[in-house]
Order: structure tokens, then sequence, then C-alpha cells
């Protein structure tokens, strides 16, 4: 079991994770308390991922502000994924779910990815956009510069940052966002 505690930077707030190996393969849950547009939100996220660490399914439950807020993400054999129930065929093929609230979900991304120093890979992830709350597609790219670097980019939002991780594949420095307290 791999236990993480993040700051965030941009606004008051703090993430507690955990990332445990089971016997389908790995799960991601834990708890972020932060404020959002104004908001105070506390979020309680898991995230299910086979052993090669595709993402598979993803729960959140929770408030943010005084809206209760709950989402459920489940991938399909035929490759689709349903969201609170329903189909949405834009989210058809895609292996990562990238929840925007929290660094936690940029590990599944790393470690299915796999990639060597120097080598980079896109990927497009089931994305919850944070600044409505909604889920998205979300093209992104990682170019490993190190061994535990990664130029991550998300030309949609034009952002870059160079993201550090620790030696299992969890953000450690997150850039302008999230710096881990402890792992």
């Amino acid at each position: 079991m791999h236990t993480v505690l993040w700051r965030r930077l941009d606004q008051q707030g703090h993430d507690a994770c955990r990332i445990a190996a089971t016997a389908q393969g790995w799960t991601i849950e834990g708890t972020a308390v932060f404020e959002q547009n104004g908001a105070v939100a506390n979020l309680a996220y898991r995230l299910f991922c086979d052993r090669a660490w595709r993402s598979r399914s993803a729960s959140v439950s929770g408030w943010i502000g005084d809206r209760p807020f709950n989402l459920i993400l489940e991938h399909e054999r035929t490759g689709d994924w349903r969201i609170n129930g329903e189909i949405d065929p834009a989210m058809q093929g895609l292996s990562d779910v990238d929840l925007g609230f929290t660094p936690a979900s940029n590990t599944n991304a790393i470690r299915r990815m796999d990639l060597s120093e120097g080598s980079d890979a896109d990927c497009v992830a089931v994305w919850l956009d944070t600044e409505d709350w909604t889920v998205k597609r979300l093209p992104q790219s990682y170019h490993r510069t190190g061994p535990q670097t990664y130029a991550y980019a998300s030309q949609q939002h034009d952002y870059r940052a160079t993201l550090v991780t620790d030696g299992f594949g969890a953000i450690t420095d997150h850039p302008g966002l999230w710096a881990m307290c402890r792992h």
C-alpha cells in the first residue's frame, strides 16, 4: 500500500490518498478538501484500475458548497463508458480517468504508459472538469524526461508543466497546483 498526503498550492486544501494492490488490479482512493471558485468542497473518490493500470471505474461523492455531488464512471467490456448510468459515446475506447480535482489520478496514466526515459505518449482521458463539474474528453501528453520527471501538456488548456513523481509514480510536485506533504 502506498499512502500520500498532498497540499494544494493555488488555494487552500489537502488530499489524503492511498493506492493499494487488489486481486483484480489497483484501487486509488482518498478524500480531497479544498476551495474551488469560492466554494468549499469535500469529495471522496475511488478509482479502480486493472492490473495494467487501465481505468475500469471511478466514483466521487461529497459536496461542493451547498450542493451534493455524486458521480459514477463505469467502463463496459465494449469500450463504452457509462456516466451515472448513461453511455457517453464520446468516451468510447478511452483508458484513463482523470479526476480534475486530485493529483492521484495522474498515477494511473503514468503507471499504465510505463514510459522509458526519453519516450512520450499522447492519450485522451475521461476527465472531470472542475470548472463546471461535467465529464469531458481531455487530450493529454506525457514525455518522460528523467527517472521521476514528466513533461505534461494539455493542449486544450495551453497548459504545460514538469510533473515530479516518487518511485511509485505518485505526483510529488504538480507545479502551482499540488505538492506532496508526505508519503
